[in-house]
C-alpha cells in the first residue's frame, strides 16, 4: 500500500509517444516524466473524476487513467 509505480503500462505509453513523434506538432507530447507525475497526483488524490481540457493524441488521460485502479471516469474535451 502507498506504492507509487511510473507507469501501470509502460510498454502502452511507449507506443503511444512513439507513434505521436511522427505527427506534426510532436513537440506538443508531454515527457514520460510529465506524465508519471500525473499519475502521481492521481494515486495521491484518490481521483474519482478527472476533467483534461486541450487533448493532442491523449498521452495525458492514458496515463491519468491507468493510474486510477478502480474503473473511475477520465473526460476529456478536445
Amino acid at each position: 500500500a502507498g506504492e507509487l509505480a511510473v507507469s501501470s503500462s509502460p510498454a502502452l505509453l511507449a507506443r503511444l509517444r512513439e507513434r505521436t513523434s511522427t505527427m506534426a506538432n510532436a513537440q506538443m507530447q508531454i515527457s514520460p516524466d510529465e506524465g508519471a507525475f500525473l499519475q502521481m497526483l492521481v494515486r495521491l488524490q484518490s481521483a474519482r473524476r478527472i476533467l483534461e481540457v486541450g487533448t493532442f493524441t491523449g498521452y495525458s488521460s492514458t496515463a491519468m487513467a491507468l493510474a486510477q485502479d478502480d474503473g473511475r471516469i477520465v473526460f476529456r474535451y478536445r
